[in-house]
């Protein structure tokens, strides 16, 4: 006899943070306890103009010319307003997921789609942030399968690094690239299975995802 148990497993993946590690760039850096100041520059003027919601920080007597120098090692950004660190955008399709309401036949599954974009020449990683919440227990043979009470993820796609289903946990890379991407899409299928003997009830969890790069 099957013992149909009432789990709605909602699964939010919420993007909380993107973060960069610091360019190769030949920088003057200065850092305190709070605040890091990555590249800075010498002037004879600039002021600050405003106006409703913009703010245009200007700078004068800059002491190298604009434009960017390099060796091959080392690059120098000469001009204040060179100081561009680059850009890693992240998308994702669907931020919170349903699994439904299962029973001992069946796997239930959703799926949402990230798409990354960065100019980074050494690419980006995708990871999860952090988890929390309740779920069931954590798949460990590679496949979420009826019957079993297990939990996980797998994911498609050309920068896709997970293989099979693997359980949802904290610093778990999903997805990379080595070199600079315009629209990398990655689909993710959050999975759920449960035993006869599996605890009734609703279970829901919070993924965050992290995006980095380097520039």
């Amino acid at each position: 006899m099957l013992c149909f148990c009432k789990i709605k497993l909602l699964v939010l993946v919420i993007l909380a943070l993107v973060t960069f590690s610091l360019p190769t760039n030949l920088l003057a850096a200065m850092s305190s306890a709070d605040y890091y100041i990555y590249a800075d520059t010498v002037d004879t003027g600039g002021i600050f103009s405003t106006g409703g919601d913009y703010t245009l920080d200007s700078s004068a007597g800059e002491s190298s010319p604009a434009g960017f120098s390099n060796n091959g090692t080392y690059e120098m950004r000469g001009g204040y307003q060179a100081m561009d660190r680059g850009y890693i955008n992240i998308y994702i399709s669907d931020a919170s997921l349903s699994l439904g309401t299962l029973n001992a036949a069946i796997v239930g599954s959703a799926s949402t789609v990230a798409t990354i974009s960065t100019n980074a020449s050494t690419g980006y990683v995708l990871q999860v942030g952090s988890v929390s919440g309740t779920a069931l227990a954590s798949v460990a043979d590679g496949s979420v399968t009826a019957g079993s009470e297990e939990y996980g993820v797998s994911g498609a796609g050309a920068q896709n690094s997970i293989s099979g289903d693997v359980a949802v946990a904290a610093a778990l890379i999903l997805a990379s690239s080595t070199v600079a991407i315009d629209g990398s899409a990655t689909t993710f299928t959050f999975k759920a299975a449960m035993s006869p003997s599996s605890v009734a009830g609703d279970y829901s969890q919070i993924v965050t995802l992290s995006a980095s790069a380097n520039f």
